[in-house]
């Protein structure tokens, strides 16, 4: 085992496997096994306490109460009709969560798939894939930064906001259509960063360093401090840190002369941000905020696994050049790419917020505006030639480069009023909302080696073959896609005390959504001439939402709710026009090329839930569970042949499941807790076109989604001397097969078959942290991964290309050292 030393923090990813209805059954059991050991500890819960029952319950230890805005008003946890998990910013820093994958990993019901630069992110089995408007509404504050997600341009590439110096992140399951907006169908994702104080300083700083197995360095470092310029009148708080996740991928060229680079797939992210915050009078606080971050990637951290005992597409094309093989149980991960894969992501988002506090009302104005670059590089070397159905080059003369650069610009206005008197039986929330987003992406493929390998393959030209030939600077292909969605909306909810302890919910959004689009692809890719195109999808919705609220006593919340989401249609791109794709669209019914448009979707989401503080606040509890519809589901229709696919408005889906989550003072010195969740999220029609299957009932919805996600942690402190405090924790996230069915046909012959489709396996990560507070320092080590686990994740290692790179993996297992100081 090699290890090499620095600095670093770990992103862990989830996916599933086909099994058959037995195998579903055993990984129930295999997860409700891991359960029984937290199950025992929490049942011995109320023994361990009858001793407070009957001594000062008021000086025993308790859970401390987490405040939320998950209804844009400040609530605790526990009062909130909504299933919400909360990660507050110390136990981020604990567990050293830096991104919203750390979120996502160990949050049951979301399903975060990160391929290097691209993810796709799901709640509750609602997924855009990496196509169409987002699902999942992802916010820095009040301010909405989710983008279209465009199959053609930018895969997947949705804002991805980086963790420091936050108060919390707010994960809300479910659709928040009504106070959220278009794009919030399966739940809203919230990062609600430190404001300036008025009264008092405050700060800290933070250093870590880190050995991978088998990989390069990681490190981190990073500083927030704030406090007040001129007492009770104005205050500020600034941040600045800088992080390096040290990449462990060999990227070594099977085609010699290409790239060398050990421990590949490296990242680099900074994040700034400063904020003021004036107060002319008590009553009113004016607060504009720059926040800046820019993630860089030197590579796509993928691998292939193939080697000569097991053979793949890589292998069976690059054997003869005896390339670099991995070993997978040993910890070596190879890629045999010509070209190194990097990306660039650089977020600006300067905002203004303005409360004004009024006798039982709140009044707030939030005004932003969003600046997006985005830029990646694709080896598109053994994609050109499969074109033309040739084997993959041997040369790097045959070198090919796709390159996607995309712009956003968003600007977002929100007026909201609401009522601040928690004694009122009439509680209210009214709002007026507005957002213009602007996105303009491109892709252009650098490929001058192409004319010679369809000479070779057919003895013709490219004009022949292709009806023109390269355009300028080599490229084949030249795509520019220009969009804007527009949203104006206005909002209410109200929640009615009828009589004591019940309590009606009702609230509604009626917005108008547009969106104008404008497409120009040029090049021989695209055939003898260029495709140009533009239109305008309009649409008016209603999000209502009713729900009733059974508040027990002052720790027991009963509720139930329907509620609907909603989002926008869009655009698809033209394909590549070549001989095998016309052929495969005409025989799914679509001669003339792919569908230009798909239509908005929409869904209702019935959910009935408990939330519970118990014990004298030793224990925390909240349970739900849902049963969603899902109408008019955009869904990909992946073409193979045509190496892409394309959107559409696919029938009906359900998607069913709970969320449980608990914590635990077992004793004063010990905390443990279990987040568990479950979802079943399936086609419930079948789509017949062109007498071949695009979807099929049953079918799972995304077939990279894991049902079962289980997440224990434990933290056990202990002193070590008069000043001193150790602590012990580990965290444990388990993700389980998905059973299938994956493919909307078994027909073999159909155009939409995938026969190169490898299913996730289930897998557990295991994470160790060993600590000492002192005074305001808080010194740690630490083992990510501590069980090194290596599945095969997004496995496509028998396409017959990838754009990427075949395979991902968990980061190996991470020991590191992070010392921070609060002030």
């Amino acid at each position: 085992m090699k290890y090499k030393i620095g600095y670093g923090l770990l992103t862990g990813r989830g996916r599933m496997s086909r099994t058959s209805g037995t195998h579903h059954v055993i990984e129930s059991r295999r997860a409700l096994r891991m359960l029984t050991p937290w199950a025992l500890l929490l049942s011995s819960l109320p023994q361990a306490h009858a001793s407070d029952a009957s001594g000062d319950a008021a000086n025993s230890e308790q859970l401390q109460e987490v405040v939320v805005t998950a209804e844009k008003r400040e609530e605790t946890l526990d009062k909130v009709p909504i299933s919400v998990s909360v990660l507050g910013r110390d136990e981020m820093l604990q567990r050293q969560i830096t991104d919203l994958a750390g979120v996502a990993a160990i949050t049951p019901g979301v399903d975060f798939q990160a391929q290097g630069s691209t993810i796709a992110l799901s709640i509750r089995g609602i997924s855009s894939g990496i196509s169409g408007y987002s699902t999942t509404g992802i916010y820095i504050d009040d301010v909405p930064v989710q983008v279209r997600l465009d199959n053609g341009i930018v895969p997947g590439t949705n804002t991805t906001p980086l963790v420091f110096d936050l108060d919390r992140v707010e994960v809300l399951k479910g659709p928040q259509g009504t106070l959220f907006g278009a794009g919030a169908e399966g739940g809203t994702i919230r990062f609600i960063q430190s404001q300036p104080s008025l009264t008092t300083y405050s700060g800290y700083a933070r250093a870590g360093l880190a050995t991978t197995d088998s990989g390069g360095p990681s490190y981190e470092a990073g500083a927030a401090f704030g406090g007040p310029i001129i007492q009770d009148e104005l205050g500020f708080r600034v941040s600045a840190w800088h992080q390096r996740q040290g990449g462990y991928i060999e990227h070594d060229s099977a085609i010699p002369g290409g790239a060398q680079y050990n421990d590949s797939g490296w990242r680099d992210a900074d994040v700034l941000r400063a904020a003021l915050t004036l107060a002319p009078i008590a009553s009113l606080r004016i607060t504009p905020s720059m926040f800046y971050q820019h993630t860089y990637w030197n590579d796509v951290p993928t691998f292939d696994p193939g080697t000569n005992s097991n053979p793949d597409t890589m292998t069976a094309n690059w054997s003869s050049l005896h390339p670099t093989y991995s070993n997978v149980d040993a910890g070596r991960f190879a890629f045999q790419g010509l070209l190194l894969q990097p990306s660039d992501d650089q977020l600006y988002l300067p905002s203004l917020k303005i409360d004004e506090s009024l006798s039982g009302v709140s009044l707030t104005s939030s005004t932003s505006y969003l600046h997006r670059r985005y830029n990646a590089q694709q080896d598109f070397t053994t994609v050109m030639p499969v074109i033309i159905g040739q084997p993959w080059p041997t040369t790097k003369n045959a070198a090919a480069d796709s390159w996607t650069p995309a712009y956003l610009n968003v600007f977002a206005q929100e007026f909201r009023a609401n009522s601040t008197n928690p004694d009122q039986r009439l509680q209210w929330t009214v709002g007026l909302f507005y957002n213009e987003s602007r996105q303009t992406g491109y892709q252009w493929v650098w490929s001058p080696y192409w004319p010679t390998q369809i000479l070779q393959a057919t003895g013709q030209t490219i004009t022949q073959a292709f009806g023109q030939p390269l355009l300028p600077n080599n490229l084949s292909i030249y795509e520019s896609e220009p969009l804007s969605d527009r949203q104006i909306a206005a909002y209410g909810q109200v929640t009615w005390e009828i009589i004591k302890h019940l309590s009606l919910v009702a609230g509604a959004r009626v917005a108008r959504e547009t969106d104008k689009y404008s497409i120009y692809i040029n090049g021989p890719l695209n055939g003898p001439k260029a495709t140009q195109f533009s239109g305008a999808e309009q649409q008016t919705v209603v999000d209502p939402k009713y729900g009733l609220n059974v508040q027990l006593d002052e720790n027991n919340l009963l509720y139930v709710s329907a509620t609907k989401g909603d989002r926008i249609g869009g655009v698809n791109p033209p394909f590549y026009n070549f001989t095998a794709c016309n052929q495969a669209l005409a025989a799914l019914g679509y001669p003339n090329g792919a569908p230009l448009t798909y239509s908005g979707d929409s869904l209702w989401s019935y959910e009935v839930g408990a939330k519970d503080r118990l014990l004298n606040g030793r224990l925390d509890m909240q349970v739900s569970a849902f049963h969603i519809k899902w109408s008019d589901i955009q869904q990909i229709v992946q073409v193979p042949a045509c190496t892409e696919g394309f959107t559409g408005n696919l029938g009906r889906a359900i998607s069913n499941g709970f969320d449980f989550q608990v914590q635990a003072l077992v004793m004063d010195a010990l905390k443990v807790g279990l987040a568990m969740g479950y979802t079943n999220a399936r086609n419930a029609t079948t789509i017949v076109s062109g007498g071949n299957n695009v979807v099929a009932n049953g079918e799972q919805i995304n077939p990279y989604a894991a049902p079962w996600i289980v997440s224990p942690t434990a933290e056990y402190t202990f002193p070590l001397d008069s000043s001193n405090k150790g602590y012990l924790r580990l965290d444990d996230t388990y993700h389980s097969k998905n059973p299938g069915p994956y493919n909307p046909t078994t027909n073999t012959a159909s155009p939409t078959y995938n026969a190169f489709f490898i299913p996730n396996p289930s897998y557990n990560q295991l994470n160790v942290h060993l600590g000492m507070t002192r005074g305001g320092w808080d010194t740690q080590v630490y083992a990510l991964n501590a069980l090194n686990s290596h599945p095969l994740l997004f496995n496509n290692s028998i396409q017959p290309f990838t754009f990427y790179g075949s395979t991902w993996t968990l980061q190996p297992l991470t020991i590191g050292a992070a010392v921070t100081y609060h002030w």
